[in-house]
């Protein structure tokens, strides 16, 4: 009994080893056969993926990931993120060794010079004018905190850079694709690239969509962060004219149905003085009927104005909020920047002794020989910033003590 139990176990054990090795086989089987498959360059799907260039690739990534995203309702930040990842790679793919050519041109290089320089002036002058809405001096009496000041709106300043840059080219692209088109004919399929470079109008037109998209979630970043905000006045102004468009044109649609029943009457009237029974009846009748196709398509119009005006309702109550959470966001990373500028110049700027005379609990920067900036804390309510700061005349040993 023991050597059958023995046996049956031993037949058991290689049942299962056979199944096991079989299942194994299968698999590499499979694996290898799936190499193959996918290694095998006479495939159209992955000789079409090996021809393109890396920025095609990721543009070609983010577009299947768009359409998948709107085909699916995909609500995710970090699908967002990702998306917009390889949108940007590729076009600073493109971009980055056109930018190195002409930076390694004299005219390039003075150009890019030329426009560093602009924003570097622009950038000073901003900061400049923080420290002297907070100071109430000029930012030259105070280097140091001028120099913290443009630390702290650079990030402002590369933000506008890089829209503006977008901006570029956005308009640059149709001009570009236009001269395509119109050298095509000739057998000039590309500019500034390379021959093997295929698919050059259709990629330059999926990057311009992106390019676009690009622009938009930089302003909606920029404007949800803080980092750029307009003229309140303006843009209520705006809202307003858009807000009352459909009003002025229900009301001027509403006059003109007013207009012509007006007209229809006066016919009406006119016909009945006029002889021939038969002729006028059949003039009323047929300007009646007129009329009252004229009425039920205005109605229609109206109708059809009125609902989309309450269906944009919806839409201009969410613009005006995320409009109100920007401005929010706005004022408050100023505010932060304000606070972050006065505790350097209070805690680093300023100096606890001084030959002019001041009170004990209080801070100062020299002006020049016969003025000085006293700075104290001020922890009221009406007071955002946390200090205060008061030019005095200084009183020293030499001077008037």
């Amino acid at each position: 009994m023991q050597f059958l139990n023995h046996e049956k176990q031993e037949e058991i054990k290689n049942m299962f080893t056979d199944k096991r090795s079989g299942i194994q086989r299968l698999y590499l089987t499979g694996k290898r056969r799936g190499r193959r498959f996918v290694s095998k360059r006479s495939i159209g799907g992955v000789r079409f993926w090996r021809s393109l260039t890396f920025a095609q690739r990721c543009y070609l990534v983010a577009t299947g990931m768009g359409l998948l995203g709107m085909y699916f309702n995909v609500q995710s930040a970090a699908f967002d993120v990702v998306m917009y990842a390889f949108a940007l790679a590729g076009i600073v793919n493109e971009i980055w060794p056109r930018f190195m050519i002409v930076w390694h041109s004299l005219p390039g290089k003075a150009v890019i010079l030329f426009v560093y320089a602009i924003i570097a002036n622009f950038a000073l002058a901003s900061a400049s004018g923080m420290v002297n809405d907070i100071a109430g001096v000029s930012a030259g009496a105070l280097p140091y905190s001028h120099n913290f000041a443009l630390i702290l709106t650079i990030p402002t300043w590369f933000f506008i850079t890089s829209i503006m840059a977008l901006l570029l080219l956005i308009l640059l692209t149709p001009l570009y694709m236009m001269v395509l088109l119109v050298l095509k004919p000739f057998g000039v399929k590309r500019i500034w690239h390379p021959p093997e470079y295929r698919f050059v109008l259709t990629t330059t037109f999926i990057r311009f969509i992106w390019t676009v998209l690009l622009l938009v979630e930089f302003s909606l970043l920029s404007a949800q962060v803080g980092l750029m905000w307009e003229d309140e006045e303006q843009v209520a102004s705006e809202m307003a004219s858009v807000q009352f468009a459909g009003d002025a044109l229900v009301k001027k649609i509403a006059e003109q149905q007013k207009a012509q029943k007006a007209d229809g009457d006066v016919l009406s009237d006119e016909g009945a003085e006029l002889p021939g029974l038969t002729v006028k009846l059949g003039n009323e009748t047929g300007d009646e009927a007129s009329n009252a196709e004229n009425n039920v398509a205005l109605d229609d119009a109206t109708k059809t104005i009125n609902d989309i005006n309450n269906a944009n309702a919806d839409i201009e109550k969410e613009f005006e909020q995320a409009w109100e959470d920007a401005k929010v966001r706005s004022k408050a990373f100023k505010k932060m920047q304000q606070r972050a500028l006065a505790d350097f110049i209070y805690v680093f700027e300023a100096d606890s002794r001084s030959r002019c005379a001041h009170s004990q609990d209080s801070r100062v920067i020299e002006l020049n020989d016969y003025e000085f900036l006293e700075i104290t804390r001020d922890k009221s309510e009406e007071n955002e910033i946390g200090y205060l700061y008061q030019v005095k005349a200084c009183k020293s040993a030499a001077i008037g003590l």
